[in-house]
């Protein structure tokens, strides 16, 4: 075992990290992890794979990753611009090309332009149809009216206009005096005194609610809010890595204690958490701490966002 991989062993105990453990949070391969530690560089893929591997192991148990290569330069292999023979080509995406999508477009839109033409000529022709229906039933009615009076008129039967003024006057109460009963309030007046007066209703407080856990993992859902702030505080050292749904990485590091961090995660439906050391670090969204298991000391926690309609 090499001094370097002594080192990076033995910063990994003082964490409590397991090689497994590192793993999960380099994404570097248990036999090329042990191998670093003993110092058997012949079995990583290359020189520029053992350099960029010890950097991201160096910074897994919170020792500087550069620091570490020049303090070590003579024992590691230098870096190499080779790439490994053994390693399948990555394949290359190649971006639309805009001429396409203009002339996608461009065909599109004749079509969508007559489609708004036709909504637009059926929205007139139904309004015409609609005034015009009105219009003949009013001019029914009239003219129904106007037979009916002549027919009363010629029958004898119609009403004198003394009787008409007559039936139009409203009945006098004998019981109140004049003026009484138009200073009284009716029963809609005092409905709608009565819906003004009611309080609208609240908005629902911010909800943070565990959905889901198990002895390692826990599942969070934030709701009622259209913020989502995420603050972290190191009470004592630990590594966290702190990634959006939309895979950007906010914390990929260890924390010292005393150190604290604050990401607004507002553009992201959910977040993932992993804690190196849980009782080491306090969890706060919205200003509200969350309760993190302590056992086992990694935790990996998944925050929801479900934003206020």
């Amino acid at each position: 075992m090499t001094e370097l991989g002594q080192r990076l062993k033995e910063a990994r105990s003082d964490k409590g990290l397991s090689i497994e453990e590192i793993q999960s949070i380099t994404k570097i391969q248990k036999r090329y992890l042990h191998a670093i530690e003993e110092g058997n560089y012949e079995l990583l893929p290359g020189n520029f794979y053992t350099r960029a591997f010890i950097k991201n192991y160096a910074e897994a148990v919170g020792l500087g990753g550069e620091e570490l290569l020049e303090e070590y330069a003579s024992e590691i292999p230098k870096a190499s611009t080779d790439v490994p023979e053994n390693l399948p080509p990555r394949k290359m995406r190649r971006p639309a090309s805009p001429s396409k999508t203009t002339s996608k477009w461009s065909s599109v839109f004749p079509s969508i332009l007559v489609v708004l033409v036709l909504v637009g000529v059926a929205a007139i022709i139904w309004y015409v149809v609609q005034n015009g229906d009105e219009k003949t039933n009013q001019t029914a009615t009239t003219n129904q009216v106007e037979e009916q009076v002549s027919s009363d008129e010629n029958s004898g039967d119609a009403p004198s206009s003394d009787e008409v003024s007559d039936s139009k006057k409203p009945e006098e109460s004998s019981d109140q005096p004049d003026g009484e009963a138009k200073d009284q309030p009716s029963e809609e007046d005092k409905k709608s005194e009565e819906k003004s007066e009611e309080k609208p209703e609240e908005e629902p407080e911010m909800a943070i609610k565990k959905v889901k856990s198990n002895s390692s993992s826990s599942t969070y859902e934030l709701s009622n809010t259209d913020k989502y702030e995420v603050k972290l505080e190191a009470k004592g050292g630990s590594w966290v890595a702190l990634t959006g749904a939309s895979d950007k990485r906010y914390v990929y590091k260890s924390l010292k204690k005393g150190e604290k961090v604050t990401h607004d995660l507002t553009s992201e439906s959910s977040a993932s958490l992993r804690l190196g050391s849980s009782p080491n670090i306090t969890v706060f969204v919205n200003g509200e701490k969350i309760d993190i298991p302590n056992e086992p000391v990694v935790q990996n926690v998944t925050l929801n966002f479900k934003k206020s309609e």
